[in-house]
């Protein structure tokens, strides 16, 4: 495929504004931050009247990559500052390397489409993760200004593994805004001393477990097949790195979504707002709303703050499909929830009183379960309702947004991106309460 002239020069000064990364082995975090804010400035204000060239065709006053990159930065250098700024330098290394890599790699050599996303290649995701996991090693090495253990290289590696894995995914927000905060936090989630480990017997319990399920959750025309070996996946890392306390909130999930799904549904049916397939489960409805909650399973070795993030998973998820699937069905007047202007039923982004309170039941139970199960202490329960109710909020106040601004979220995105929303606010309510102040969550 031909890369036109100003897609070269783009790309060029993409991965040039990474080399900045390296001034953060003397710049304080406050002149780092007050840099990326200039720069941020700079793209909104000045660019437009200056460098047209590396604008793509078609966008009229401000490209949303452009913006998007120095923004994110700001976020990286003000998140990861003190002595974590080398993972914000690292991670600034893949956006600034892997990014071009793909998109220059990808188009010039092509080859199969992935099947998640036909716009993208395999040698895209590649050449990404090869140049982001390169770039992410020698910028961390040279910012930290210490030897490299072989384990940091390897987290590097891992992580640029999961920045180039969430680039790929087809989302419809910028490529910029995805990626870089969770591969952050995973360098600096995995890094820690804390992070557990699952010992082989209890793995091949639960793959045997799981296998059995998927079978009979086949049969049963609850999922499809590609749904079944995802749900024994997922399904096995939850049961080995969790326990059987978090496999009760993942069956809790799995079987009052289901049956919210099947409720009413050839009312949603004729309404438009039914699940395909009769609300059989596929494989992108699986990874969308259960993928994070298996790593917190698998990673986190359940402290008590993981089992709130863990639980709040879930919460958020259930809380999306309940105010999804009774707010159609009950929710009489529809409304935006940013301007609060009526909207029809269906619209993406909207919302409606019977839908918020299905969505607050369904966070409710949840947290409810996850505390049945023991993975909560009872001062957490409605701090778990209370995040999982936030994720669903985001979801519909970010597909609010992109009915205004002309942009519309991937579905499975939209599912995955509650969760971590969910997940997050869960552990900042939590953790502010235990300190007794705003919990600020990698303060120098």
């Amino acid at each position: 495929m031909r890369i036109s002239a100003s897609e070269w020069k783009r790309k060029a000064v993409h991965a040039g504004m990474g080399l900045f990364a390296l001034t953060l082995r003397w710049l304080t975090w406050e002149e780092a931050a007050l840099c990326a804010l200039a720069a941020l400035f700079f793209n909104v204000v000045a660019l437009p009247r200056v460098g047209r060239a590396i604008y793509r065709e078609g966008v009229l006053k401000h490209d949303a990559g452009i913006v998007a990159y120095p923004a994110m930065v700001l976020l990286l250098v003000l998140l990861f500052r003190g002595k974590y700024l080398p993972i914000a330098a690292a991670v600034w290394a893949m956006m600034a390397f892997g990014d071009p890599a793909a998109s220059i790699l990808g188009r010039l050599i092509g080859g199969p489409r992935l099947p998640w996303n036909r716009d993208k290649t395999w040698i895209g995701l590649a050449s990404n993760w090869a140049f982001a996991g390169a770039g992410s090693v020698l910028v961390f090495r040279f910012v930290a200004a210490r030897r490299l253990e072989p384990e940091a290289a390897a987290i590097l590696i891992a992580g640029a593994a999961v920045f180039a894995l969430l680039e790929s995914v087809r989302s419809g927000i910028d490529d910029n805004l995805v990626p870089a905060l969770p591969a952050a936090l995973f360098l600096t989630w995995v890094g820690a001393p804390a992070s557990g480990l699952v010992d082989r017997p209890a793995l091949w319990i639960a793959l045997a477990v799981n296998a059995a399920v998927a079978v009979a959750a086949y049969r049963a025309r609850s999922v499809s097949a590609s749904g079944a070996v995802a749900g024994a996946l997922i399904g096995t890392g939850i049961l080995a790195g969790g326990g059987w306390g978090a496999y009760a909130v993942l069956w809790s999930f799995f079987l009052i979504g289901t049956l919210a799904s099947r409720f009413g549904y050839r009312k949603k049916e004729r309404l438009g707002t039914a699940q395909a397939k009769h609300g059989r489960r596929g494989a992108e409805h699986v990874v969308a709303n259960c993928s994070l909650a298996a790593a917190i399973a698998l990673l986190a070795g359940f402290r008590a703050e993981w089992g709130i993030a863990f639980a709040a998973c879930f919460a958020a998820a259930l809380a999306d499909t309940l105010g999804t699937e009774f707010g159609s069905l009950y929710g009489k007047r529809a409304f935006s929830p940013l301007g609060g202007e009526a909207l029809p039923v269906g619209t993406p982004g909207a919302v409606s009183w019977a839908g918020l309170l299905a969505a607050l039941a369904g966070a409710a139970l949840i947290a409810g379960a996850a505390r049945a199960a023991g993975l909560l202490p009872s001062a957490a329960v409605w701090i778990v309702a209370a995040g999982g109710f936030v994720g669903a909020i985001a979801e519909s106040l970010a597909a609010d947004l992109g009915r205004r601004f002309g942009f519309r979220l991937d579905h499975e995105f939209a599912n995955a991106m509650n969760t971590f929303v969910g997940a997050c606010a869960a552990l900042e309510l939590w953790l502010t309460f235990e300190h007794g102040a705003l919990f600020v969550p990698v303060a120098g």
